[in-house]
């Protein structure tokens, strides 16, 4: 990983840079922030072909996609052993009105074929763009704010376990995560007191929740997991289709959000206990959840709490854009690129050229 910053193993950035052509793009990225932050004063300009900007957004895609087939192949692991095989997926889609002012939750059946064969996001708007809002004479399309995927048991399962879902931030931008990461923001939150509250608005992790009838039972479940080595084993057993090279789950640290003091709990009433693990060379979020928080978290995704939220991590951006020199810049290259809107721009004294 020639002129990239280290302790990427765990990144968002690094699920991507495998691909020939991202490498190069991503290098010579990291390589022209170096040039720009020696020479402040200087005028540089960018130059892409529409081209290569078409290869260059073809394989984050692809790779991104692949990404997230680790992440639900891990769901489907899980739920091929708590559920015996037996489960249906449903995409779930949350949104608002094109005025904001009324929430709703759209919910679907799916086939595995489906699930794999693009990306959640593209998944969420494909479900979402089926529908239309009528007002004042004119038909509008709706708002996403969230979208993710069920696996629902079709008979009783194990360990008191109602679901297991994979988790979708449809508002987690992906030029935002590889800015992020270019910069290092997470270090940089870190180092600054004035920042370090907000990083929680910046950290994105592929994540898997396993909601559970009870607290005791999601402490059940977690335990099972963590230590009842037999099980890892039996998922080796049943999950033909990932051959012989599954590792087992590797719990690497865990929070407790569950039965914690209360004055370490949550001001927003969510409760979990909350995983980072290690599987198939990637890293991953498992929460454990008790149903009824479940529920009340599904009610709030698309409430004022959550609109707020949102408004939160993008000031904190646009406070990064101001303090953080070139790094809005990144973030306007790297959103015009997936937005596939080629076209000629200035921001920060740095001039993005597109030709034929």
């Amino acid at each position: 990983m020639d002129h990239f910053p280290p302790d990427y193993s765990d990144s968002p950035l690094f699920m991507v840079i495998h691909d020939p052509v991202l490498h190069q793009f991503l290098a010579m990225l990291n390589e022209k922030k170096r040039e720009m932050e020696a020479s402040p004063g200087k005028k540089h300009v960018l130059q892409f072909t529409r081209g290569y900007l078409d290869s260059v957004r073809t394989a984050f895609k692809n790779q991104i996609l692949t990404g997230e087939n680790h992440l639900h192949q891990l769901a489907n692991l899980l739920s091929s052993c708590f559920f015996r095989n037996q489960f249906e997926l449903h995409s779930n889609v949350i949104g608002v009105l094109p005025d904001r002012s009324r929430p709703f939750h759209i919910r679907e059946r799916i086939t595995r074929d489906m699930l794999l064969s693009q990306t959640d996001l593209d998944l969420g708007n494909h479900m979402l763009g089926n529908f239309r809002y009528h007002h004042d004479a004119q038909w509008k399309s709706l708002v996403l704010s969230a979208n993710f995927v069920e696996y629902i048991p079709m008979d009783r399962a194990t360990h008191g376990i109602n679901r297991i879902t994979s988790r979708v931030k449809a508002e987690e931008e992906i030029w935002n995560k590889v800015t992020d990461e270019l910069f290092q923001i997470d270090k940089v939150l870190r180092r600054d007191k004035q920042l370090r509250q907000y990083s929680k608005y910046i950290k994105d992790v592929f994540g898997v929740k396993i909601v559970c009838e009870t607290k005791e039972d999601c402490q059940a479940v977690h335990q099972v997991l963590e230590q009842d080595r037999l099980i890892q084993l039996s998922w080796l057993a049943r999950s033909r289709n990932f051959g012989e090279k599954v590792t087992p789950v590797e719990f690497v640290e865990t929070k407790d959000y569950l039965f914690c003091p209360p004055e370490r709990k949550k001001k927003t009433g969510w409760e979990a206990l909350k995983s980072v693990v290690r599987w198939q060379g990637h890293t991953f979020e498992i929460q454990f959840q008790p149903l009824v928080n479940y529920y009340l978290e599904l009610d709030h995704m698309s409430e004022p709490s959550h609109q707020s939220f949102k408004l939160n991590r993008d000031q904190v951006r646009q406070e990064l854009s101001r303090s953080i020199p070139y790094y809005g810049f990144y973030r306007s290259l790297l959103k015009m690129i997936f937005l596939n809107r080629e076209m000629s721009f200035e921001v920060d004294s740095v001039r993005v050229e597109i030709t034929e």
